[in-house]
């Protein structure tokens, strides 16, 4: 009868390990997305820079091609889950931080 409730617990035991290990499998994945789209970012944008570069090279005007580039688009904040009244400190930090230019 001991041996049982052993071989239960260790069972128990084994699943909750395992429903974790699912947990930080999920994560893991998601952290990939997310390096791998950051990379894709910053592949797309050397490809851009280059293609403006060459694009002078072949004749365009810089302001020519600035009428063409995209405009770019601010990134917007989440929103508080406290509520649209409230004021974090984290809403005073998003307006201070510095956006990269390129």
């Amino acid at each position: 009868m001991t041996e049982n409730i052993t071989e239960t617990f260790i069972d128990q035991a084994r699943k909750l390990n395992d429903q974790r290990l699912t947990a930080v499998q999920d994560i893991a994945a998601a952290v990939q997305a997310r390096v791998d789209a950051e990379q894709a970012l910053k592949d797309a944008q050397t490809a851009e820079r280059k293609a403006f570069k060459d694009a002078e090279r072949k004749g365009w005007t810089k302001t020519e091609l600035d009428k063409l580039r995209p405009a770019k688009r601010r990134r917007t904040t989440t929103k508080d889950p406290a509520g649209p009244n409230s004021t974090t400190t984290a809403e005073h930090q998003s307006t201070d931080q510095h956006q990269p230019t390129d």
